[in-house]
């Protein structure tokens, strides 16, 4: 038996271009089947009887995707010691000393912290190292991880437990940070950080599924009906079968309440092999759960200047960052992506990077023609070639506008003037044509949704002063919905399912507290609330 729900006295942005605005809608089942005014909505229904609700005239658009994230560490972390927001070496060590007091009797897993941005250091601005850690404890393993993710800090009894001394420290390369006597000092970078979360994570099946309910919540309340996550490092070795198992029992319970697209992270080649021969192909899952497309990590993070730069480092003329890959490489990664149907999602932060990620574009598409939909995750650093390249290709740019409420502070610092004034540049790249999604790379940033299209729209930060950074980039409101909705199906090859408001797509939608479209001042987006979240056209999250 059919089901009919009657929405109605909505304001209704739908981001249909073929019919951009209504005041009703009806669904059927789990999808929209009519969307206009009400006298028509109730043409279409006749005689069917359906469920009426009352929108109050508020704002409704559809569901947001945020296009790069990670969830389940963003679900983890909520589990971790909170050093996001310290203003001091001192006072991130008084949390991790807080968090050691509070853990459990026999606990002998190792104590994570993470957020800490040496950046807002009030006493020294250096990384901490394994004597700040050890003060707390010399005996328990202890990792503190950076708000970026690309470096952190080890103790000593952590460093034992990854082999990591002066006698081994050449083995190890530039992944660490050594004293003038060659000793290490706990600061990791990189692959040896990403591979030290996978072996020191203890996430059970039941652990991972409690965590992950509880994150969904609070995705919900931001009106995120969708993300693009990427999961592979956060779960013990990277069992990407335990952790697509844990999706299908969720949503085989029916706690699966929003949808997940995959970015696969493999550094590999015969890796990336296994993965298809094991029959997970792009789109593999369901409109739930799905395989996205390959994650390739290729350069660090700005903050710490990992992120590979064309030329030495305005503030450290010493390094011009770290590229994981040689071009070779990562042409082989992409090519081999591109033979097996799965599009590539290249972190590229750095404008050595994001050449080096658009030559495997390039050389992939060249060698075989098809419509894949490669793209590259952050892409700040640029120049107006790079840009023109993106369109040139077709490029996905796969941004997170929130980042400037940092970055603006810094780039210019890192990377030079001239090269600061073309970075960043998501109006640019639109108005090349060029496919941008919008995302927050959570927990490097929160995946609170208001803030990141107020940076985008303002182009101002939200943690002080108001200052704008490279107005003439500001995106309209219209252009920023359309990067968190259709752009971000986009890039998963889902338009023709989601992103917009408009007949036969999936019923996913929010209805927001104030307009955003006819706003008397940007500050009011920071004041904007998600009132109701629906998945499937069930309401999922509605604000108390």
């Amino acid at each position: 038996m059919l089901t009919y729900r009657l929405f109605k006295n909505a304001n209704v942005h739908t981001m249909d271009n073929a019919n951009p605005a209504a005041d009703a809608f009806v669904v059927e089942n789990n999808k929209f089947a009519f969307v206009g005014t009400e006298a028509d909505a109730r043409k279409f229904l006749g005689d069917k009887k359906a469920e009426e609700t009352d929108l109050g005239g508020k704002l409704v658009a559809p569901g947001l995707n945020d296009s790069h994230l990670h969830f389940v560490h963003f679900a983890k972390s909520m589990r971790s010691v909170s050093l996001f927001g310290v203003k001091s070496l001192t006072e991130l060590k008084s949390r991790m000393k807080e968090g050691l007091a509070a853990r459990k009797p026999g606990d002998a897993s190792w104590l994570e912290g993470e957020g800490w941005n040496n950046d807002y250091f009030e006493d020294e601005t250096r990384f901490p190292n394994k004597k700040d850690l050890d003060e707390i404890s010399a005996d328990v393993p202890m990792i503190a991880m950076r708000t970026c993710f690309h470096v952190a800090a080890l103790n000593s009894a952590a460093m034992k437990e990854i082999g990591l001394s002066k006698e081994t420290a050449a083995s190890f390369g530039d992944m660490i940070e050594t004293d003038a006597n060659g000793e290490p000092n706990g600061v990791i970078k990189e692959k040896l950080l990403d591979k030290t979360k996978k072996e020191i994570s203890t996430l059970t099946r039941e652990t991972l599924k409690e965590i992950l309910i509880d994150a969904q919540e609070t995705a919900l309340a931001q009106g995120l009906t969708s993300v693009q996550s990427d999961d592979f490092s956060y779960v013990p070795n990277s069992d990407y079968k335990m952790l697509f198992g844990v999706f299908k029992e969720l949503e085989d319970e029916g706690k699966m309440r929003i949808r997940l697209a995959e970015q696969c992270l493999i550094q590999s080649v015969p890796a990336i092999e296994k993965f298809h021969k094991e029959g997970y192909h792009a789109g593999w899952g369901t409109d739930k759960v799905r395989v996205a497309c390959i994650k390739l990590l290729s350069d660090g993070s700005l903050g710490a200047r990992t992120a590979a730069t064309r030329k030495p480092y305005a503030d450290d003329p010493a390094t011009e960052g770290l590229m994981l890959f040689t071009q070779e490489e990562l042409n082989d990664l992409v090519m081999t992506s591109h033979k097996k149907g799965y599009p590539a999602a290249i972190h590229a932060i750095g404008d050595r990077a994001i050449e080096m990620a658009l030559n495997a574009i390039e050389n992939a598409q060249k060698a075989i023609p098809a419509p894949l939909r490669h793209g590259v995750v952050h892409a700040q650093i640029t120049d107006k070639t790079l840009l023109e390249r993106f369109a040139k290709l077709r490029a996905l740019a796969y941004v997170q506008p929130i980042f400037i409420d940092y970055d603006m502070n810094i780039v210019t610092d890192r990377v030079g003037k001239e090269t600061a004034s073309t970075s960043y540049a998501w109006k640019t790249m639109i108005d090349l044509g060029v496919p941008v999604s919008f995302g927050t790379d959570c927990p490097v940033e929160s995946f609170n949704t208001m803030p990141n299209i107020y940076t985008a729209v303002s182009r101002k930060n939200v943690t002080g002063d108001r200052r704008e950074f490279l107005p003439e980039q500001k995106v309209s409101m219209h252009e920023a919905i359309r990067a968190y909705t259709v752009e971000g199906a986009y890039a998963t090859n889902e338009e023709d399912k989601k992103g917009a408001i408009t007949a036969g797509m999936l019923a996913d939608f929010i209805v927001l507290s104030r307009d955003l479209f006819r706003r008397g001042s940007d500050e009011e987006i920071l004041e904007t609330q998600v009132l109701k979240t629906y998945v499937d056209g069930k309401l999922e999250y509605e604000r108390k």
